[in-house]
């Protein structure tokens, strides 16, 4: 993976107040923590707030949808994506996994019907299956479906992707708009989300994060990692290692980042690479800071490990400030850390900002 990757999803995404991108294994833990992080962002807009309850009650339904439906025996390309986006006043949730192709037409009958009726005619159909326990070998009863159906008020949006002669991917997207939401301009294709999906497992990408990275956003985010991690069978030593790394590049966001609209803005992917992880982090900054900021990483960049340390160990016990207006040990924690030089770049966005990207493998 490239640094410049984290350039092209930022400017992907440039337009979302929040975006969440996750591949990985659907557990009751991540569905908490993916609401979480949702709801801190939708209290802080009060145009949104109002559709909050249906936000989560849809982020919980898509993902039961996917460990109700997915076929999780096969591994191909990845298990599958989970996105959900905030762009104006309107909430996007898409989601891919993979089924037989065997169940296609049933399914795409019953997207299509539902489709077709009234939210009244949907009431009816929800009551209807629920008190005449009309359940499927798979266990939903279509039920998923019909309430996504019915508590976004939009129609379902699907597609298949063939992956072989047995699988393909089933990709659902549900719209939820504000009642302030001004729809022209707002309709964001499934087909981004399949690209994202596509982006993701080319570069082994996990989880993608845009949005408000003030103090009070980070906390639901590290804890969705460390569930993350549980599952993957992490050693406490790499966990702890991955997260301590996180911790100073999500603060260094939240301490130093651009404030524009009371908002730092930044973004955050989190990778693997053979049996390493891949940190990319980014963030826009003043540009008279860019100079300084890239001598003292290119400093860090000419020391080798003994020597990093060195300066850690003096830097720590004098406090002297470094050319970036802070002590530096943020900068410093990663870089005696990460197993490769600090990847870095900067793009100019206007006259007042830069877009920094910083890359670290753990």
């Amino acid at each position: 993976m490239k640094i410049e990757t984290l350039y092209t999803l930022n400017n992907n995404l440039q337009n979302d107040k929040l975006s969440l991108l996750y591949q990985g294994n659907f557990s009751d833990d991540i569905t908490e923590r993916i609401i979480d992080i949702s709801e801190t962002s939708l209290n802080q807009q009060t145009d949104l707030q109002k559709i909050g309850k249906k936000v989560s009650l849809l982020l919980a339904e898509c993902f039961q949808n996917i460990v109700r439906h997915g076929d999780f025996s096969h591994e191909v390309r990845s298990a599958g994506i989970f996105v959900t986006r905030n762009i104006g006043n309107s909430y996007y949730i898409s989601s891919a996994n993979l089924i037989h192709n065997n169940d296609i037409p049933d399914l795409k009958e019953k997207i299509e019907m539902l489709n077709q009726l009234s939210p009244e005619e949907l009431k009816q159909l929800y009551l209807e299956v629920l008190t005449n326990n009309q359940r499927t070998n798979r266990g939903g009863a279509g039920l998923g479906l019909i309430e996504m159906a019915r508590k976004s008020g939009q129609k379902l949006e699907y597609d298949f992707e063939t992956v072989d002669n047995e699988h393909s991917y089933f990709y659902l997207q549900i719209k939820l708009h504000a009642p302030s939401a001004n729809m022209e301009g707002a309709s964001i294709p499934i087909g981004i989300a399949k690209d994202f999906h596509r982006i993701m497992a080319e570069d082994n990408i996990f989880l993608v994060h845009k949005g408000d990275f003030s103090s009070h956003t980070i906390i639901p985010i590290l804890r969705m990692i460390e569930d993350n991690l549980t599952y993957q069978n992490e050693t406490a030593k790499n966990k702890k290692k991955l997260v301590h790394i996180l911790i100073e590049i999500l603060q260094n966001i939240s301490k130093h980042g651009y404030v524009e609209n009371n908002i730092r803005e930044g973004i955050f992917l989190l990778g693997r690479r053979y049996n390493h992880f891949l940190v990319y982090a980014g963030n826009y900054i003043e540009n008279e800071k860019v100079q300084n900021l890239r001598n003292y990483l290119n400093y860090l960049n000419r020391l080798n490990r003994n020597e990093l340390l060195e300066v850690y160990k003096k830097t720590l016990t004098s406090g002297i400030m470094s050319s970036t207006g802070s002590s530096g040990l943020g900068f410093l924690n990663i870089a005696k850390d990460s197993l490769h030089k600090l990847d870095f770049s900067f793009h100019p966005i206007d006259d007042k900002k830069s877009f920094f990207g910083l890359g670290v493998v753990i």
